[in-house]
């Protein structure tokens, strides 16, 4: 039989086995969610207390349309940033906990990755629908542009929870490096700093930070309307970005199945001589 064949056939029965051990995966991840709801759940109600006070503050304060609009933009790129964050930590953490737990049944942890990305994700669409209801009339939203980029943002937060969950298996300080470089996306975001409307050397620079382009996509949909729908060489950057993380991903795959497989073998030898010994 040909290397092609052999392959193909070994390529086959895993998929069987996958299929075949699929709900068992499903009920794990499920249960991995009843586990931690409160979670999300506390992280929702203290971004939405947040969110009626300052749509309150907005609704009554008499001041311009133009800070109304920046303060809410503000809000909106606060709350996606945080829930961001906040999810990815969550879930790569995970990612990495339940790996060898997956692994042994020839099944994978990206289940209940993809389930931690869409529960972050539904509260940042319920907070930006609560948002776009109340906010002032005269502000436009877009819910194509919206679901446009609702989309990036899931493909870039499971993307980046496979990546930190598998560095997390063979490194020790990525959560170091993730607390480090969340920190600096913060100060590059806009949050503190609104990009201006008119074109700006900084803000082109700043948009080639995934993050900036995420978080500006959104809340400008929300709040603007379909502005950012435009910038296609923006679009093509940020998939390309995705492209190489996924290239990195698969690199990373291989590379710790082969570490686990040397570890694991290790172990076996080691726990075989010391019986041999004690015989």
């Amino acid at each position: 039989m040909d290397l092609c064949g052999i392959v193909g056939g070994k390529m086959i029965d895993n998929l069987i086995l996958y299929f075949k051990h699929f709900p068992s995966l499903l009920k794990f991840a499920k249960q991995r969610l009843l586990n931690t709801w409160k979670w999300f759940a506390s992280l929702f109600l203290a971004q939405l207390i947040l969110v009626v006070i300052l749509l309150l503050c907005v609704s009554f304060l008499e001041i311009e349309e133009v800070v109304k609009a920046q303060w809410l933009y503000r809000l909106l790129t606060f709350i996606t940033f945080i829930t961001m964050v906040g999810t990815i930590y969550k879930a790569y953490t995970e990612y990495s906990r339940d790996y060898l737990i997956t692994k042994s049944f020839q099944l994978t942890p990206l289940v209940t990755a993809i389930m931690n990305v869409i529960m972050g994700n539904i509260v940042i669409w319920i907070l930006s629908l609560i948002i776009a209801i109340f906010k002032p009339t005269n502000l436009e939203t877009s819910v194509l542009s919206y679901l446009f980029f609702a989309l990036m943002c899931m493909l870039f937060m499971i993307f980046i929870v496979v990546a930190l969950g598998l560095l997390d298996l063979i490194r020790n300080k990525v959560t170091k490096l993730f607390i480090i470089v969340s920190v600096i996306c913060f100060f590059l975001a806009p949050i503190i700093y609104i990009p201006s409307t008119k074109f700006h050397i900084i803000n082109q620079i700043l948009k080639i930070n995934p993050v900036y382009y995420l978080l500006d996509g959104s809340a400008s949909s929300v709040i603007f309307g379909s502005v950012n729908m435009y910038n296609i060489a923006y679009h093509i950057y940020f998939i390309i970005f995705l492209v190489l993380v996924g290239t990195i991903n698969f690199m990373l795959v291989r590379y710790v199945a082969h570490e686990k497989y040397k570890y694991t073998h290790h172990t076996q030898n080691v726990k075989e001589g010391t019986e041999h010994k004690a015989k």
